[in-house]
């Protein structure tokens, strides 16, 4: 059963890669989730399998396996956005006042009733938020918030910082905050988790 789970996450990448921009955005955005949540199940299966040392070295490895994943996909969302049918206007362009952009966006959803404003805002929310959750699972000093929240400031400036020097995209201060809530969002759910696990592992102790 597991193999049938990394196939069908390996067909999934395939059929988006061979499709490419043909498909909605929609579909195409709904990809790197599926495929994630296929491949989870297959490592979940296995490490039932396993126990002590050998079950964490599976998880370990199959962690490691995601994050480079999401680093592809985080990689081609930012400077290849014509995978995604994402048009890269206004490269080199600058918006530093804060939340001047978020307001833009949700007057023209009030005039417009137009879901691309919502949907490019949960976009950036989102971006990080695997990054929030990844982080504190696999390094374990990145579990403490003082480390974590610095650590995803300076990504989230430093992803637009990038899209500005290859003129890939607009250096926007709001893209910056979204993607920090993103991550620390992920965080916090996941040291919440993580929080509870170990209490439950205690109780039953």
């Amino acid at each position: 059963m597991r193999f049938f789970c990394y196939g069908l996450a390996g067909a999934v990448n395939l059929y988006w890669i061979l499709l490419g921009d043909k498909l909605p955005v929609e579909a195409q955005m709904a990809v790197p989730v599926m495929a994630a949540a296929a491949a989870a199940a297959g490592v979940a299966l296995r490490a039932r399998e396993l126990s002590g040392p050998a079950r964490a070295r599976y998880v370990r490895r199959a962690l490691w396996v995601l994050l480079g994943y999401y680093l592809a996909i985080l990689s081609v969302l930012l400077f290849f956005g014509g995978l995604f049918h994402v048009t890269r206007g206004g490269g080199g362009a600058v918006n530093l006042k804060p939340f001047r952009t978020i307001r833009n966006f949700l007057r023209h959803y009030r005039r417009t009733g137009s879901l691309f404003s919502l949907s490019n805002l949960l976009g950036n929310l989102v971006l990080l938020l695997p990054f929030g959750v990844l982080m504190p699972v696999m390094f374990r000093p990145l579990r403490r918030f003082w480390t974590f929240l610095p650590l995803a400031a300076a990504l989230a400036a430093g992803v637009e910082a990038a899209q500005w020097l290859t003129r890939t995209g607009v250096a926007d201060i709001d893209d910056s905050i979204l993607n920090f809530a993103g991550a620390a969002l992920g965080y916090f759910v996941t040291r919440l988790v993580q929080i509870l696990l170990n209490c439950g592992k205690k109780r039953q102790i």
